[in-house]
């Protein structure tokens, strides 16, 4: 069965999208092919198998945006108006994907290319006037050798109600690795046996990624990051 996926962003916003992002080469669209539950994850020629879970927590409470919010938070008015919209784009062709569209826990099963991307964010509605604020949240590389790659959890937190200040798009972010086995036992259940064991790279997250304003050094600056194996930063 074909999975569902935001494939109605508009086409203006992803050419904004690729005019924001920068560098002089071609636009074209970023092909993310995902993994469907009941279909064997047979490895793809020149692609590796990525897998990572999106999490977002608001004053110690998580929510999931990509799911019909609960009947009691929309009585309660408890997040039931977080949306929250991802794209990917590749640091080296200038490619932008549609939205992404995890799973209702936040569980993202994609094939990619070898290569570097950037995790594009904003809470604004794409579809509307004027455009969205946008910000890069998260860097990760696929290496050609790996080809089948834990990502992490990638978590987004609010500590605080809004009004409060923060720092990134999201709230505070950070990535967390150790739960490899977990992810993993749900990526099974839920898809069948990996064609592999996985091997970790995890998303780069702090103040370090490159600023919302997309400047020239936006590739160069991300790929420094990479190379330094994404020093944390408070």
């Amino acid at each position: 069965m074909t999975r569902l996926r935001r494939h109605a962003t508009p086409r203006w916003l992803l050419a904004f999208l690729v005019t924001l992002v920068s560098a002089t080469l071609p636009a074209c669209i970023l092909d993310v092919e995902y993994a469907h539950p009941g279909q064997s994850l047979v490895p793809h020629e020149g692609k590796a198998l990525v897998f990572t879970r999106v999490r977002f927590f608001n004053d110690g409470r998580e929510y999931f945006p990509w799911g019909a919010p609960a009947l009691g938070d929309i009585l309660l008015e408890q997040d039931s108006d977080r949306v929250r919209h991802l794209w990917l784009r590749r640091l080296d062709e200038t490619a932008v994907s549609w939205e992404l569209w995890p799973d209702k826990d936040g569980l993202l099963m994609i094939w990619l290319p070898p290569g570097d991307y950037a995790l594009v964010g904003t809470e604004d509605d794409p579809g509307e006037y004027p455009a969205p604020t946008l910000e890069v949240v998260a860097l990760l590389r696929v290496a050609a050798d790996r080809p089948v790659l834990f990502a992490g959890e990638l978590i987004f937190t609010h500590e605080f109600r809004e009004g409060w200040h923060r720092h990134y798009m999201f709230g505070s972010a950070s990535a967390r690795t150790e739960s490899v086995a977990e992810v993993t036992a749900v990526v099974e259940a839920r898809y069948g046996a990996l064609p592999g064991p996985p091997t970790v790279s995890t998303w780069c997250v702090g103040r370090e990624l490159p600023s919302g304003n997309y400047n020239p050094g936006f590739v160069s600056q991300s790929r420094r990051l990479l190379d330094a194996g994404c020093p944390a930063s408070p």
